[in-house]
């Protein structure tokens, strides 16, 4: 365990959870930099009467946190066209993908916020009552929290699978919706109205990790083209680079109903993600301190920004992970060399914790201290092994821990390397190497030395 209050914080300023409208990070004092990317979506959301948008990037590089604070400007400060939306983005899955789950899904997020902004409206006005007894959503805030069907004999989320009774069918789920973005048109919400409604779903990057789905998502965005063309509703789809590629375009119709272009989120600068985590802390300052101390120098960070390619997420995670291995008298920024030397330790003694034989371990500590990527007749070579032997015995049990990876492969021959999160052991072995060095030079200073003393 992390004691934040040895920084002057609260909590956790690293965490690596999207920012949203509602959690303890104010999202509008603490999102930093997209200038050009909001003014992007604000542009297109004001000029078109729908819109249909994929977000794409890497995981972890902020197309939640993006989508959020782009509906919290739409929802609170936007006065040409404001926009209602739910907080909470809905989650892409399996179970999601079909038309039903789909408009049920959007439906109850709908009326959640509803409930959230002016709990007494559901009660006065009759079509939300209608739409109660056919959702009836969790008055709890907690995404995980399913959704039911109530008053007509089954349930969603219940067991994994969605069962939908034969009486509600895809026609009267499509007509609540566009009674429900209507009334969300014509009637004031917590005092306020609205121009349309914006529709958010997350984690296309997740589903489409198995390549198994990648037919079953083409065919999900054939089935809901229509409800993607209703007015006044804006839908933001994020996911990986090859997203609109891969799914939208392949088909002519479907690719016609979204914004041709999407858009590409890239990782913040270096100078954005010091300034990102410099509000974090001054927002999270606990009340009896005048001063936040910050837990590392921007060196550092900038260390762990090279290794990690600009990843926010690897970033912050990385962080966290130095900092458990820190002992509270420590009242400093740490430096370069100790946070690296400190992530080094840290994911060697996980890995030492998978208890690998002295031969798994001699292959990691040769990948590790290799400038190159390593091929199994390297390593056999190394080893002195055979090479059919290398493969089963000394690479799959380290592939399948998450700690190697092929990193290119040439015809049939494959180069092999750490991945990503166990970079870092190469500082810690980095390390022992320099103090074995300095070690047996100071040894033979001291053999000279020695020597020159015994010659008098």
């Amino acid at each position: 365990m992390i004691n934040w209050q040895q920084f002057g914080l609260r909590s956790n300023p690293y965490d690596t959870l999207p920012l949203i409208e509602g959690g303890e990070l104010p999202i509008h004092k603490a999102f930093v930099g997209r200038t050009v990317e909001l003014q992007s979506l604000k542009d297109i959301f004001l000029s078109d009467s729908r819109a249909c948008l994929t977000i794409l990037g890497n995981v972890g590089v902020g197309k939640t946190s993006l989508a959020n604070f782009h509906k919290f400007l739409f929802k609170y400060e936007e006065k040409k066209k404001p926009l209602f939306s739910f907080r909470r983005e809905i989650e892409a899955s399996k179970n999601l993908l079909n038309k039903k789950s789909f408009l049920t899904e959007v439906i109850g997020s709908t009326l959640r916020e509803i409930r959230l902004l002016d709990p007494d409206l559901i009660k006065k006005e009759e079509l939300l009552q209608k739409l109660e007894k056919l959702v009836d959503i969790t008055q709890s805030l907690d995404i995980s929290a399913g959704i039911s069907i109530a008053g007509f004999g089954g349930e969603f989320g219940k067991t994994g699978t969605t069962e939908y009774p034969p009486s509600i069918s895809n026609t009267m789920l499509e007509n609540y919706f566009s009674n429900l973005v209507e009334f969300i048109k014509t009637h004031e919400i917590a005092g306020k109205k609205f121009g349309g409604l914006i529709v958010h779903i997350n984690n296309f990057d997740i589903v489409l990790s198995d390549s198994k789905e990648k037919k079953g998502v083409i065919g999900f965005f054939q089935e809901i083209r229509d409800i993607l063309q209703t007015r006044d509703v804006y839908y933001l789809f994020l996911g990986p680079k090859h997203f609109f590629r891969d799914i939208i375009s392949v088909e002519k119709r479907l690719k016609s109903v979204f914004h041709l272009s999407p858009l590409v989120v890239n990782p913040l600068s270096k100078l954005e993600i010091i300034k990102a985590f410099e509000e974090r802390m001054e927002l999270l300052k606990s009340p009896d301190v005048v001063k936040y101390i910050a837990p590392f120098s921007n060196e550092a960070i900038f260390s762990l920004y090279d290794l990690y390619e600009g990843d926010a997420r690897s970033i912050m995670n990385g962080l966290k992970d130095i900092l458990s291995q820190v002992p509270e008298t420590v009242l400093e920024p740490l430096g370069v060399d100790e946070a690296m030397l400190l992530l080094g330790k840290e994911r060697w003694e996980v890995i030492k914790k998978s208890e690998l034989t002295k031969e798994q371990e001699e292959l990691l500590i040769f990948l590790a201290t290799s400038s190159n990527y390593v091929t199994q007749k390297d390593l056999a070579i190394q080893l002195k092994k055979a090479p059919s032997n290398i493969s089963g015995y000394y690479f799959n049990p380290l592939r399948d821990a998450g700690v190697i990876e092929v990193k290119k492969q040439e015809g049939k021959l494959k180069y092999w390397g750490l991945t990503q999160d166990y970079l870092p052991i190469k500082f810690i072995l980095k390390a022992k190497k320099t103090i074995q060095q300095k070690t047996k030079e100071n040894m033979q200073q001291l053999s000279l030395f020695s020597k020159g003393v015994e010659n008098r």
